[in-house]
């Protein structure tokens, strides 16, 4: 049961994130990366990233955790992610990604702070 759940999961994850990419918002599985600072400078470097004023979702491989992620790994693997986003500067965009995560039927928490990340919990 606990393989379907993670299966489930990951569908589940893969739809969510395909939703969020409708909507507008520049959704990242697994970037590569030494920190959360760095990715973010890099990915939010205005003039040379396309989604730089564009609500942004992602979660890195790093996360204390050894977490990694490519188009074969299964994240639900592990007990949870923590998305990182710019809700500061798109406070609906990002509270509307958790909505769907949310409708994807996954267990999501968020406080509504900018300064902490969304809680993706599997299993």
């Amino acid at each position: 049961m606990e393989t379907m759940q993670k299966t489930s999961d990951k569908r589940k994850l893969h739809a969510a994130f395909k939703a969020m990419r409708k909507n507008g918002v520049k959704a990242i599985l697994g970037v590569p990366g030494c920190c959360r600072s760095c990715i973010w400078h890099e990915m939010t470097e205005v003039g040379t990233k396309p989604w730089a004023d564009k609500p942004v979702v992602w979660f890195y491989n790093g996360q204390g955790n050894k977490l990694t992620y490519d188009l074969d790994d299964d994240v639900t693997s592990h007990s949870a992610i923590y998305l990182n986003h710019n809700s500061s500067e798109f406070p609906k965009e990002i509270a509307e990604c958790v909505r769907i995560l949310k409708d994807e039927g996954l267990s999501v928490e968020w406080d509504g702070d900018q300064t902490s990340c969304i809680t993706v919990r599997f299993g």
